[in-house]
């Protein structure tokens, strides 16, 4: 995991990482997507996103939902199979 501190602005801005942009390909300009949920921001660039945009945001909270029950420490763990199995539920 990549941690970086950001400065917010008067104007509410703040400067992406370089080191961020150049993993993700972000060039200037670029449309980006924010999503909150649970107090956690999630922050995608609109060209990443798929057709549904319903079902991307979804997702998205999804994650952020799944971050802080692991945060919480009340993830749980399973095998493969087990995973495998839940996953083909969704």
């Amino acid at each position: 995991m990549d941690i970086e501190i950001v400065r917010i602005s008067s104007r509410g801005q703040f400067v992406l990482p370089l080191s961020f942009r150049k993993r993700f390909g972000i060039q200037r300009g670029e449309k980006m997507v924010l999503v909150e949920e649970n107090g956690m921001m999630v922050l995608k660039p609109i060209r990443q996103m798929k057709e549904n945009m319903e079902d991307e945001i979804y997702l998205m909270r999804r994650a952020a939902e799944a971050w802080t029950e692991i945060e919480k420490g009340s993830s749980k763990k399973m095998g493969k199979a087990k995973f495998l199995k839940e996953l083909s539920a969704w």
